[in-house]
């Protein structure tokens, strides 16, 4: 036994400061709480057989001790409480009183082997804590629930008996501090290997939501309280008691069973399975029924269920699956496409209709598709230059014709005439090859020349040179200026000229 700290002080002091420890939320009064089973209390009731299965079955004590919990040590626990992946065991401190009278903390760790031992839960670490949610709500259905396969299991929802036995496994055993009409998945897995005598692994979900609420941090709460004090009885049987120090659980009392018997059942459901045979054996191929049954058949409720995705469920083939879409997807018709098979030595996936090509065929395509697209584009712009030359010569003879009928032209309209169809015209054959180039046209003859043969050459224009003055400096007389003010005679150049000078 590990000796932690120690202090000096009585109990009665230690406990009122203790009410700070815990983190988080508080406890729940009606949370890990006893239930009674007992005949005094179930005789001659609807529970009867119900209250004697889950006494004598493997979760009986931990469903029937009635350990009393003391705030402070359950407050401690929770408060150093923390978890070794190294050994999987949990570790905390409990106080107690040493030979001085001085207050010592002490280490207490367990496992999920010790959990196991204590609360006497017969199970094994080989026994699943995951069963298909498709069992669960099947049995359920056989046991008379009355709402829908894809909602909520609330235990209103099932006649005395059975609800009396959902009341009792959820307050007992649920992690939960609230919400216990509603049953959750794992809740729901232990009634069900429970009724069809499956093993199952409770003292491992147990010690997981130990676990959590460990790593909570700040949302930590006082869970398991009953649980807790097992477990510290186990391992310190001096620790201080004080009356004062009580934890007030809502515990089951005989009020509690009333409420669940009176009044009358119309719709009551008879026991199954091995509520009503100990012996029984649960069918294979998680079915919840044997073929020779006599109870009602709910195939027709199960086909309506979706199977969801949660922490204690799964499906049988191994595989998660969504909620289906309201409205049906059409398949498609995939479009054929063409793969070119790669260097790659490994397998590739291709559609059973798809051509398979040489990546030299694929280029071959290619540049015979690129020929025949240059060659379409060719012949459109001989086509579109061949019907402009066919306008130019209809226009062309339009006026010929018009001069010989007589009418006067004067100069200008005889120089735009002339200057018209001297313009050069595209070359067609050039389009669609960079730079479009012109298209030679024959000059016009002379008018009025001796030579009818002779073509028009216009004359060529001389160039004119300009004369480049020198700049002159700002603000500075030119020579010339300066010479004529002193009388002097201007410079003559080596040809004998006079230079120009412009007067300012």
């Amino acid at each position: 036994m590990k000796k932690l700290s120690s202090t000096s002080g009585d109990c009665s002091k230690t406990f009122i400061s203790l009410h700070d420890l815990g983190k988080g939320s508080d406890w729940d009064k009606g949370h890990n709480i006893y239930c009674l089973l007992d005949a005094t209390f179930i005789d001659k009731t609807v529970v009867e057989k119900i209250a004697k299965f889950l006494s004598e079955n493997k979760i009986g004590k931990a469903l029937t001790d009635k350990t009393i919990v003391y705030e402070s040590h359950v407050r401690r626990f929770w408060n150093s409480a923390r978890y070794k992946e190294s050994d999987k065991m949990i570790y905390s401190a409990v106080r107690k009183k040493d030979e001085n009278g001085n207050d010592v903390d002490l280490e207490i760790k367990f496992s999920v082997e010790d959990l196991r031992r204590v609360l006497e839960l017969r199970d094994s670490n080989d026994n699943p804590t995951i069963i298909p949610e498709r069992l669960c709500k099947g049995l359920w259905c056989r046991m008379g629930f009355t709402g829908h396969v894809n909602g909520k299991m609330i235990k209103t929802m099932f006649t005395h008996a059975y609800k009396f036995m959902i009341h009792c496994v959820v307050h007992a055993l649920s992690h939960r501090k609230g919400a216990y009409d509603e049953t959750s998945d794992y809740m729901m897995n232990i009634i069900t290997c429970l009724v069809l005598n499956r093993p199952y692994n409770v003292s491992q979900v147990i010690f997981e939501y130990l676990k959590e609420n460990i790593r909570a941090g700040s949302g930590k709460n006082i869970m398991y309280p009953r649980f807790i004090m097992m477990m510290i009885d186990d391992q310190f049987k001096d620790i201080p008691k004080d009356a004062n120090d009580v934890l007030g659980l809502r515990n089951m009392t005989s009020e509690t069973i009333n409420r669940f018997t009176k009044g009358p059942e119309t719709n009551a459901k008879g026991m199954i399975c091995r509520i009503s045979r100990p012996a029984y054996v649960a069918p294979e191929n998680d079915r919840w029924r044997h073929e020779n049954s006599d109870s009602d058949n709910e195939d027709e409720r199960m086909s309506q269920m979706i199977e969801k995705k949660t922490r204690w469920w799964f499906v049988r083939d191994g595989k998660r699956k969504r909620t289906p879409k309201t409205s049906p997807v059409v398949p498609m018709e995939p479009a054929p496409k063409i793969v070119v098979k790669g260097s790659s030595k490994e397998p590739q996936q291709r559609l059973v209709d798809e051509p398979v090509l040489d990546p030299s065929d694929a280029v071959q395509q290619g540049a015979d598709l690129l020929k025949h697209t240059l060659e379409s584009y060719l012949k459109k712009n001989e086509e579109v230059a061949a019907q402009e030359g066919q306008s130019a010569s209809v226009q062309a003879e339009s006026v010929k014709v018009t001069e010989h009928e007589g009418v006067v032209h004067d100069d200008l309209s005889e120089a735009d005439s002339e200057s018209t169809e001297s313009e050069t015209e595209l070359d067609p054959l050039t389009l669609g090859r960079g730079k479009a180039q012109l298209k030679k046209k024959p000059t016009k003859k002379q008018k009025a020349s001796d030579e009818e043969d002779s073509n028009y050459v216009p004359p060529e224009k001389t160039k004119k040179l300009r004369i480049k003055r020198k700049a002159v400096q700002a603000g500075a007389l030119p020579r010339t200026v300066r010479a004529r003010k002193g009388g002097d005679t201007l410079p003559k150049d080596k040809d004998g000229k006079k230079e120009k000078h412009v007067e300012m």
